[in-house]
């Protein structure tokens, strides 16, 4: 099955690309996708962590959506995917 990732500022310029295109087993997780990504970009994980960013939190930064639905990465184990889902990696807009 497809799966198509968008990634958000700083960590699609520390992978290289804004937007991939995973082929994964039928029955995948978030999880899966996710270690698909660490495979594919040595950077992914330390990118995720905040490299990149002026000052690297404490914490990882990036909020995870799945076609459109907030979803936390402590719960990427039990979240299972389809074809044609669309995950989304950013960092949250702050401002006030």
């Amino acid at each position: 099955m497809r799966i198509t990732v968008k990634l958000g500022a700083p960590l699609s310029k520390v992978v290289g690309e804004s937007k991939v295109t995973l082929s994964m087993s039928a029955g995948a997780t978030v999880a899966d996708v996710l270690d698909a990504l660490r495979a594919r970009y040595p950077d992914f994980q330390e990118g995720l962590k905040g490299k990149g960013l002026r000052r690297p939190p404490d914490r990882v930064p990036y909020t995870l959506f799945v076609n459109a639905r907030s979803v936390s990465l402590e719960r990427a184990e039990t979240i299972h995917l389809r074809d044609g889902d669309q995950m989304y990696l950013f960092l949250p807009a702050a401002g006030g």
